[in-house]
C-alpha cells in the first residue's frame, strides 16, 4: 500500500484524465475549439494570388507629393494622368535637383506654361515593394483574427501576395482580405470648393463634406463587435494621438455633422452634440452580426494602402498526401516498437518504464496541443520525433546514473541517481527550450510549427519524467530494476 501514499500516483492519474479529456475532441466531429489543427502540407487548403492596384498607389503617391508641395513650400500643383504639373507662375526657387531626388521625382517635360514631374521608376518600384510588404502583414493579421492558423503568406514580385490557408475555407476570408477598409472622418461643408458628396446607398442619405479627411482610421487602436439596443455596432477606440485629434475636432465643431466614410461609401453622418474626449466611438448602420464582426476585424488590423484584387484562386492538395501520412504513421509505430524491444531487452523492467514514459509524454504533448488549439505541420512532426528521442535520452541517462550508484554502493542509489541525472537533463532541456522560444518569437510558418511542437514536447518530457518515471522507480524494488549489474 506504499504506492497509495505517493503524491505522484494521484498526479499521474490526474495527467491521464487530463490527456483523455483534451485528446478526445480530436476524434469527434463537434465544433470544439480544443483540437489540433493540421497544416497546409498535411491536409491541403486554398491558395489565393492577390494583387494591389499599381495605378491607385501611384495616384496616392502623387497626392501626398502635391500636399507636401502645398504644405511645405506653398506651391499649388495639379495631378494629371500620372504626373504632377506645376504652373510656371508658382514660386519655383526652392525646387532643385536635391529636393526632387529626395521626393523621388524627375522632370518629364517643360514648357512656358509649367513643368510636368513624374515619380521616378526606381523610387516607385521601391515604394511599391515596401507597401506590398506592409500589406502582407495586414492580410496576415486579418486572417489570423478569423482563427486560421499556420497560414502561408509571402510577397510575390512587386505588388502581388501569395496566400495559402490550410483546411476548410472560412466564408468570410475573401471578403475580409479583399476589403481596403479605408476609414475616414469628414466635417460637413456648405461650399462647393474642395468639397465632396458622399452617399449611403442603403438609406439614401447624402452629405457634402470637406474633401480632405479631418481624421483617418490609421489612428484606430482597437475595434470590436458590440450591441446597442440589441443592434450590432462596431465599437472603436483611438490611440493617444488619435484621441487628441478626435477630441479637438469634436470640441471645435459642436452642432456640426460629420461623416464616417468607409471605402468611399457613407456609413453614417451624426451631429456632434458635445466634445468627445474619451477617444472612442461607435459605427452603426444596419449591420448583421457577421458584417459588424468583419468590419471590426478589418479596422483592428489596419487599412490596406490600395484596392486589393484576387486574381487567382484554387484549391490545393496536401504536400505529403494520404499515402505519405500512412507511411509516416507506420514508420512511427515501427520506430516505437523497436525502441520498446531494445529498452526492455537491455534494461528489463526499467525499459518497460521508459516505454510507458514515452507514451505518457506523447499523450501529454497532444493534449496540450489540443488545449492550445495549435497547428501540426510536417516540421511539427519532426519536433515530436525529436521529443521522443530526448525523452529516451533522459531515461537512459537516469538509468545509467542509478546503475553507477548501485556499483558505488550508495545509501540511496535510486533517489541520488535520479536527482543527479535530472539536474543535467533539466539544464540541457532548458537550453533547447530557450532556442525553441526564440524560433517561435522570430520565425513564422514552418519554423513556428516546428518550435511549437518542440516547446510543448520538452515541457511534457520534463513533467512525465519527474512524475511518472520517478513514481515507478520509487515504488519498484531494487531487485526488479535490473540495474545492479
Amino acid at each position: 500500500m506504499l504506492i497509495l501514499k505517493e503524491w505522484r500516483l494521484w498526479l499521474s492519474l490526474f495527467l491521464i484524465f487530463f490527456c483523455f479529456y483534451f485528446i478526445k475532441p480530436n476524434f469527434n466531429d463537434d465544433s470544439s475549439t480544443s483540437k489540433i489543427n493540421f497544416g497546409l502540407d498535411i491536409q491541403g487548403g486554398y491558395s489565393y494570388l492577390l494583387e494591389l492596384n499599381k495605378d491607385e498607389y501611384l495616384d496616392n503617391l502623387l497626392i501626398k507629393t502635391s500636399q507636401a508641395f502645398e504644405n511645405d513650400f506653398k506651391i499649388n500643383s495639379i495631378i494629371d494622368q500620372g504626373s504632377l504639373f506645376i504652373p510656371s507662375n508658382q514660386n519655383l526657387e526652392k525646387i532643385n535637383n536635391i529636393l526632387l531626388s529626395n521626393m523621388g521625382l524627375e522632370i518629364q517635360d517643360q514648357s512656358s506654361e509649367g513643368t510636368n514631374y513624374i515619380i521616378s521608376k526606381r523610387n516607385f518600384n521601391q515604394s511599391l515593394s515596401d507597401m506590398t510588404l506592409n500589406a502582407v502583414e495586414i492580410v496576415r493579421s486579418r486572417v489570423d483574427f478569423l482563427g486560421n492558423k499556420e497560414l502561408s503568406i509571402q510577397k510575390v514580385g512587386l505588388n502581388k501576395i501569395l496566400l495559402e490557408i490550410p483546411g476548410n475555407l472560412d466564408n468570410n476570408v475573401k471578403e475580409v482580405i479583399s476589403k481596403t477598409a479605408k476609414l475616414t472622418f469628414h466635417l460637413e461643408k456648405r461650399s462647393l470648393v474642395n468639397s465632396k458628396v458622399f452617399k449611403n446607398d442603403d438609406t439614401g442619405e447624402e452629405i457634402r463634406v470637406q474633401e480632405i479627411p479631418n481624421l483617418t482610421g490609421d489612428y484606430i487602436q482597437d475595434a470590436s463587435l458590440q450591441y446597442n439596443q440589441n443592434e450590432p455596432v462596431v465599437a472603436f477606440s483611438f490611440n493617444k494621438e488619435g484621441s487628441n485629434l478626435f477630441a479637438q475636432m469634436t470640441s471645435e465643431n459642436v452642432g456640426t455633422r460629420f461623416a464616417i466614410v468607409l471605402d468611399g461609401a457613407l456609413i453614417t453622418a451624426p451631429v456632434i452634440r458635445e466634445a468627445i474626449t474619451g477617444g472612442s466611438g461607435q459605427i452603426s448602420g444596419g449591420f448583421s452580426n457577421e458584417s459588424a464582426n468583419n468590419l471590426a476585424i478589418i479596422l483592428k488590423s489596419g487599412s490596406l494602402p490600395t484596392e486589393i484584387t484576387i486574381i487567382q484562386e484554387k484549391q490545393i492538395g496536401p504536400t505529403l498526401g494520404k499515402e505519405g501520412v500512412k507511411k509516416g504513421i507506420y514508420a512511427s509505430i515501427i520506430a516505437l516498437i523497436a525502441i520498446t524491444l531494445f529498452m526492455i531487452i537491455y534494461y528489463k523492467i526499467s525499459g518497460l518504464f521508459t516505454v510507458i514514459t514515452i507514451l505518457s509524454c506523447l499523450g501529454l504533448l497532444f493534449a496540450l496541443m489540443s488545449l492550445l488549439n495549435t497547428t501540426l505541420t510536417l516540421p511539427g512532426v519532426i519536433g515530436i520525433v525529436l521529443t521522443i528521442g530526448m525523452c529516451v535520452d533522459a531515461n537512459v541517462l537516469i538509468f545509467e546514473r542509478i546503475r553507477e550508484n548501485f556499483k558505488m554502493q550508495s545509501d540511496n542509489p535510486k533517489s541520488d541517481g535520479f536527482n543527479a541525472a535530472y539536474v543535467t537533463i533539466l539544464d540541457s532541456n532548458l537550453t533547447t527550450l530557450f532556442a525553441a522560444v526564440f524560433l517561435f518569437a522570430f520565425g513564422f510558418g514552418p519554423i513556428r510549427g516546428f518550435s511549437i511542437s518542440l516547446i510543448i514536447g520538452i515541457i511534457s518530457s520534463l513533467i512525465v519524467t519527474y512524475i511518472i518515471l520517478r513514481l515507478f522507480l520509487n515504488t519498484t524494488s531494487e531487485k526488479y530494476l535490473g540495474l545492479n549489474k
